[in-house]
């Protein structure tokens, strides 16, 4: 389900919106294919897409989603052209090209390995495309990638094997363990919990998917059994006020994606999103685009809509901007760099 376009904006909150570095926490690889590349994957192996007996325009009037369901099912389809390290490599540049366009200067980009190992590409075919395609998106465009590894939490038997990917993976980038898929009380957390556990131990981040299709319990469990240094999403915070205290002592952050949320449902318009709640509760938030072409988005298209939405200033953008870099997994070093850098443009565009 695609939102409009964005509203027009003055030009010096424009001009700071496309000018500011940031980071992008929340976002999909496979979910981050263009019609285009995944039509020329999809001809390459034989596949077939939604749509695509009409082209391109077929198959993106087909990245318009009614529901969760339909775009699981693309999200599916596209994945299922992925098979040699050269396709996982040239998805890699692809985003890391289009993430430089909008002055992303580092991103931590989710990927969801069983998928493909389910379908039988090699647990080394991935390492090795991952590695190939974020080499390449550091040299020609700047862009410094780190990968999560995702679990789909009612694939119980996934995790173990996605967990020894990971570690394996840390040479190529792998910072973090993800879990996302269906947010019910049929898929508990906690049988996941030693899981997280072991990865926490070996260096890995737990950065697990809460509080999007489920209540506050989801986040509760997040916190609890998984030990969440981040969350990914976490809208549905808000209806626990001891979790938002909770959220908002230990500044754990969310990764909000806007547009995702209106795209599968969760609100039927942007004006009604809690975003602004919670901004006002003090919460650590930094925007992300989730699966950006699926939603007819990207990270500037969500600063320029919610800035519009919510009358945010100039101050307001810079500081989920500085956000971006604070809540992120890069060095120290370059955290520093970065934001020394955004507060240059702030203050050049205010001059």
């Amino acid at each position: 389900m695609s939102a409009a376009s964005s509203p027009a904006l003055d030009p010096l909150r424009s001009r700071l919106i496309e000018r500011l570095p940031k980071a992008e926490l929340h976002l999909h690889l496979e979910g981050s294919v263009e019609p285009e590349l995944a039509l020329a994957l999809a001809r390459k192996h034989g596949k077939s897409l939604p749509g695509d007996a009409d082209g391109v325009e077929g198959l993106r009037r087909s990245y318009v989603f009614k529901n969760f369901g339909e775009f699981v099912r693309m999200y599916l389809a596209i994945s299922a052209c992925l098979t040699d390290a050269e396709d996982f490599a040239a998805i890699v540049v692809d985003l890391a090209r289009k993430l430089a366009a909008e002055n992303v200067r580092h991103a931590e980009v989710t990927f969801t390995p069983m998928t493909h190992v389910n379908r039988g590409v090699a647990g080394d075919t991935l390492l090795a495309g991952l590695a190939e395609g974020r080499a390449r998106a550091r040299a020609e465009y700047g862009v410094e990638l780190a990968w999560v590894f995702d679990i789909v939490r009612h694939r119980f038997a996934e995790g173990a094997p996605t967990l020894a990917l990971a570690l394996e993976g840390r040479e190529v980038g792998v910072i973090g363990l993800g879990f996302a898929g269906p947010e019910s009380p049929e898929w508990p957390t906690a049988p996941y919990a030693p899981l997280f556990a072991r990865a926490r131990a070996e260096g890995l981040r737990s950065l697990p998917h809460a509080g999007e299709m489920d209540g506050p319990e989801s986040v509760w469990n997040a916190l609890r059994e998984l030990g969440a240094d981040r969350i990914g999403h976490g809208v549905r915070c808000l209806d626990d006020p001891t979790l938002v205290e909770h959220l908002r002592e230990r500044q754990i952050p969310l990764e909000v994606c806007p547009t995702s949320n209106l795209g599968i449902g969760l609100f039927p318009a942007l004006a009604e999103h809690p975003l602004p709640q919670l901004l006002a509760a003090g919460l650590a938030v930094s925007l992300a685009s989730d699966d950006p072409p699926m939603f007819a988005t990207s990270i500037n298209e969500e600063y320029r809509r919610c800035a519009a939405a919510f009358a945010w200033d100039a101050e307001q953008i810079a500081a989920l901007a500085r956000n971006s870099v604070l809540h992120s997994f890069m060095p120290e070093a370059a955290k520093v760099r970065l934001l020394a850098e955004q507060a240059a443009v702030l203050a050049e565009l205010h001059t």
